[in-house]
């Protein structure tokens, strides 16, 4: 069995990073693979450093000249899809797609055409399974879900960004700073108890187009802290007492699976995929999207009730089983199975 991955994005996202997780629990299985990728980006260098193979192209037109040994294409992307649509025409090489969000796809009769000659849709969660089928009802669609990647959490880092906060609980935000992440839910959230809880600090990890947004939304709030990009996000997440994922949309939210990892308790939106991992009053609690009120009475709840918060972290360490990289690797490999055989 050959597979050829196809991520055509720029940078190192969440996609991306689903992308490696999966290449490298393969390859561990003794799974032979290419990656058809942007040269010069993070995906690109890590891939090539596990010596597997990697075929550099700049766009969905390019790079089809010459084809590969591989029994199966797998888009993580977009672009993707189109990229493997156009080897499908020219060589008949079957493809899966990857679907990671759960805003509508496009109408426009290439994408329509893509998806139905999908040889599987694979869908994050139920929410992209219900777009993806609004959409295209002759696609063939199966749910697997994001693995978590098990960021290293060093203890005495740790202890140095708690003791940086002396007698603060450590609330966070971690993700790209967008519209769509409800950044805004959590910043209206902190103002209102800004004078009733000072010591509940807001920390919002992350880099983004609207963070000058956010920023001017803050204004004048001590008790919110914009930290960036942070590399070593897992000691990050280790320090916090509790994290928010307000999403107004979102495709799953694997965010919440690292920090569950780490014994944090979650607070997430009843949105998009997000139900498919927390199970509200089991091993998190979901508030409606948008709600600051309904996010800042969460908080309320969750910070007084220390036995919620070890229930809390006890079951969603049970439910993690469900996202660990080999987990999500052996489903993959039981679906390329059954599309070879």
């Amino acid at each position: 069995m050959h597979i050829c991955h196809i991520n055509l994005a720029k940078g190192f996202s969440g996609g991306e990073r689903q992308t490696l997780n999966l290449i490298k629990s393969l390859q561990a299985q003794g799974v032979s693979q290419t990656l058809v990728t942007q040269p010069d980006y993070p995906l690109a260098r890590e891939v090539r450093a596990l010596g597997i193979p990697v075929k550099a192209v700049r766009h969905f037109l390019k790079g089809h000249l010459k084809g590969g040994d591989w029994d199966l294409l797998h888009c993580h992307d977009g672009k993707a899809v189109y990229w493997a649509y156009l080897e499908g025409l020219l060589r008949q090489t079957p493809y899966v797609i990857t679907r990671r969000v759960d805003n509508p796809l496009s109408d426009s009769a290439l994408t329509r055409s893509a998806y139905q000659k999908a040889k599987k849709v694979v869908c994050l969660s139920r929410a992209i399974a219900s777009a993806v089928k609004g959409a295209v009802p002759q696609a063939d669609t199966a749910i697997i879900p994001s693995s978590f990647s098990g960021f290293a959490a060093d203890p005495v880092v740790v202890a140095d960004i708690k003791a940086r906060y002396p007698g603060k609980t450590l609330v966070g935000q971690v993700g790209k700073l967008l519209h769509h992440k409800g950044y805004q839910v959590t910043i209206a959230a902190a103002r209102a108890m800004a004078d009733s809880h000072p010591e509940r600090q807001f920390l919002l990890l992350g880099e983004g187009p609207d963070r000058r947004d956010f920023e001017a939304q803050a204004q004048g709030l001590a008790n919110v802290q914009f930290l960036g990009h942070r590399d070593d996000i897992g000691n990050w997440l280790a320090a916090l007492d509790l994290m928010l994922f307000p999403s107004l949309s979102e495709g799953l939210g694997s965010t919440i699976l690292e920090a569950m990892q780490h014994g944090v308790p979650v607070i997430g939106s009843d949105a998009g995929g997000i139900p498919d991992i927390i199970e509200d009053g089991q091993n998190g609690l979901l508030v409606p999207p948008g709600n600051a009120e309904a996010l800042a009475k969460a908080i309320d709840t969750l910070l007084m009730a220390p036995p919620l918060q070890d229930k809390l972290r006890l079951q969603a360490q049970e439910s993690l089983s469900r996202f660990s990289p080999l987990r999500v690797c052996q489903d993959y490999l039981t679906l390329y199975g059954a599309l070879l055989s």
